[in-house]
């Protein structure tokens, strides 16, 4: 009996994640949660305290929610890619390059793709006579 609900449900998340910009939310998120790691664990020989250590697990936060916020909300995606896009170009002069600009490069990525994405049209069925 599994066997024959499997499919549907792959079939489900399939249809969900193509319908909203879902790369965009994952490399958003992927980015955010990288300044944050950066920030906490530091490499030894570099400590990021101070102010960049602050900027760096607020703009993570941030990177965050705006990823989550295009996954729920795609009507949104302007909003939080226009968002995301001026806070990744502030993370490489806040938040030590942009998280070793690996953050960088993810979150712009990101928000390029929010700004991009177009939903697509749904599948009309025809109906044979």
């Amino acid at each position: 009996m599994s066997t024959v609900m499997r499919p549907d449900r792959r079939f489900g998340r399939r249809g969900w994640r193509r319908s909203r910009p879902f790369t965009a939310g994952l490399l958003l998120g992927l980015g955010g949660l990288e300044l944050i790691c950066v920030s906490w664990v530091g490499l030894g020989f570099l400590r990021f305290t101070g102010t960049a250590g602050a900027a760096s697990w607020a703009l993570g936060v941030l990177f965050v929610v705006a990823g989550v916020t295009t996954w729920h909300t795609p009507a949104l995606r302007y909003f939080s890619g226009a968002l995301a896009a001026v806070l990744s170009l502030v993370s490489l002069v806040a938040a030590n390059l942009g998280g070793l600009l690996l953050g960088f490069l993810l979150t712009a990525v990101g928000s390029a793709l929010a700004l991009a994405w177009v939903p697509q049209p749904a599948a009309t069925a025809e109906v044979e006579a």
